[in-house]
């Protein structure tokens, strides 16, 4: 689907000093609710403030809305954005094109919503989505779904005749699992419905196979909210309240509960086709679309093709990927990572007797095997600088105990080798067991990550994961004014970091939740899939 950043329209310069300066023109319309969907800070504030100053009242929770404006055209992407919001389950609700507040400014009457309408549920129950273009008065294959009230040229015609099946029994559920973003919710490491997770997975890592972002994350949203869901599914349907869990989710769950597998699209994972390119996404440093590529593009169907014909070409951390192909595909156990971590807290504290660490990652959430280790490292000091300076040392100490065979990359210092700035740094390892009578060398992943105290929260709940949870926070944060990453949490419209700090890991941790007004989770109950 064709993205509608091309085609919108409603900027701040659209907002000209001849507008309405009545200030009750919108004081009859409900409470409006404005979708921070492609707008900047400063873009969203300026039409809070200009709604509210012409008699609108703005509602702060899309639930409590009558109104909803969207900087969109298109009605599928609206839909798309109030299920992930968890919003397609409420009563009535009806998202117009920000353009119609726009026009009624200019106009100064409330104009004709009937022709900016996105989505309409109306109390009645029957779902409204029309395409914005009337020309010669066509519709899209949609127009039959539009009430009446929508289009005059429909009076004349005969009510569509619909039929409802059975109302079906809708188990109660805390509006807590009904919420936009993942991070607002809680997931289990085990769930109420494991085995559908898991195929669900299975039909997304084929998307990744075909490097198909977009379907990707779509599955990753309704992975993550069934995952939640607080009980055993027992009728598609009943998902369908969900956020991400649309028509086709629905009726993957349907052929799920009626024959206990997904065949219609887990069998593709059988393809040779689909096997050659996932034994190349498998190697270390390689994604969907390298892989992809390569199959299609040159052919390469094993990882021995690919040490013949592609070798010059290959990044430092795709090299190390083929030549311990066997062995970073083996999965460490937990006693293996915390036996790992514990030789790295050794060395850091060799350095810094002061310094702290926490192993992340799928570790931290509970699980008992892991394809990596990822620990977080930082020392309680005011000092800039003092994670730098653990980072290079302790990668150096670990180099000389032959605990690390090679740096696969470190990000300390950059060309002119001055201080680069970042409160975190990290490095890609190669860590090596020491070879005994027993046991031979083996090699495994390592991510070190050392970090300004200031920010510790912050990296370890972004190093924690699941990959759905974060993606989630970001996307929450910038709509709350925000920027969050590892790196810490920052003002968008100043630029200035949030202080997140305090006085123990834990502690920044929870201040991090808080800071973005999030319900603090446990590392356990972040497990998204």
């Amino acid at each position: 689907m064709k993205s509608d950043k091309s085609n919108l329209s409603v900027e701040r310069s659209d907002c000209p000093s001849n507008y309405s300066t009545t200030p009750t023109l919108f004081s009859n319309v409900g409470k409006i609710y404005l979708l921070p969907v492609h707008l900047s800070s400063d873009k969203y504030e300026f039409w809070v403030s200009t709604l509210a100053a012409h008699g609108a009242e703005i509602a702060h929770e899309l639930p409590e809305a009558q109104i909803v404006l969207a900087n969109l055209t298109s009605p599928q992407r609206t839909e798309m954005e109030l299920r992930r919001r968890g919003a397609l389950q409420l009563a009535q609700i009806s998202v117009l094109q920000l353009k119609w507040a726009q026009k009624s400014l200019t106009e100064g009457v409330v104009h004709d919503r009937r022709d900016y309408i996105l989505y309409s549920k109306p109390a009645h129950g029957v779902y409204e989505m029309k395409s914005m273009k009337r020309t010669k008065g066509n519709f899209t294959k949609n127009q039959n779904n539009v009430d009446s009230a929508s289009d005059s040229s429909s009076k004349s015609a005969a009510p569509r005749k619909r039929t409802r099946k059975a109302s079906e029994v809708v188990k109660e559920l805390d509006p807590i699992y009904l919420k936009p973003h993942s991070c607002e919710r809680p997931h289990p490491l085990v769930c109420q419905n494991e085995e559908l997770s898991s195929l669900l997975k299975k039909i997304r890592h084929i998307r990744e196979l075909l490097s198909n972002e977009i379907s990707v994350r779509a599955y990753s949203s309704a992975i993550a909210s069934i995952r939640s869901y607080p009980y055993k599914i027992e009728n598609a349907n009943e998902i369908s309240r969900l956020p991400g869990c649309g028509g086709k989710i629905v009726k993957l769950v349907d052929e799920y509960l009626k024959t206990g597998a997904i065949e219609s699209e887990t069998k593709k994972l059988d393809e040779p086709d689909m096997q050659a390119v996932e034994r190349l996404y498998n190697i270390w440093g390689v994604g969907g679309k390298t892989a992809f590529d390569w199959y299609n593009k040159n052919g390469w169907k094993a990882v021995q093709d690919v040490k013949e014909h592609g070798w010059n070409e290959l990044s430092k951390a795709q090299k190390a990927g083929v030549m311990h192909y066997d062995e970073f595909s083996e999965e460490l156990t937990h006693d293996q990572v915390r036996f790992i971590a514990d030789q790295i807290q050794q060395h850091a504290k060799a350095i810094f007797p002061d310094a702290q660490s926490v192993v992340c990652g799928s570790y931290r959430r509970g699980s008992q095997i892991h394809s990596d280790v990822d620990i977080v490292l930082s020392v309680p000091s005011d000092e800039p600088g003092v994670h730098l300076v653990l980072l290079e040392s302790l990668v150096k100490s670990l180099k000389q105990s032959n605990l690390i065979s090679e740096v696969l990359s470190i990000s300390t210092f950059n060309s002119s080798h001055q201080r680069s700035g970042s409160l975190l740094d990290l490095a890609l390892v190669v860590w090596s067991t020491i070879p005994t009578a027993e046991h031979t060398l083996k090699h495994y992943r390592v991510d070190i990550i050392c970090v300004d105290w200031a920010i510790v929260g912050c990296a370890v709940v972004g190093w924690t994961g699941g990959t759905t949870f974060e993606r989630d926070i970001r996307i929450h944060a910038k709509d709350i004014g925000l920027k969050c990453s590892s790196s810490g949490i920052f003002d968008r419209k100043t630029g200035q970091i949030v202080d997140t700090s305090a006085s123990t890991i834990d502690a920044a941790e929870q201040r991090v939740f808080e800071v973005l007004r999030l319900p603090y989770f446990p590392p356990e109950l972040r497990n998204t899939g």
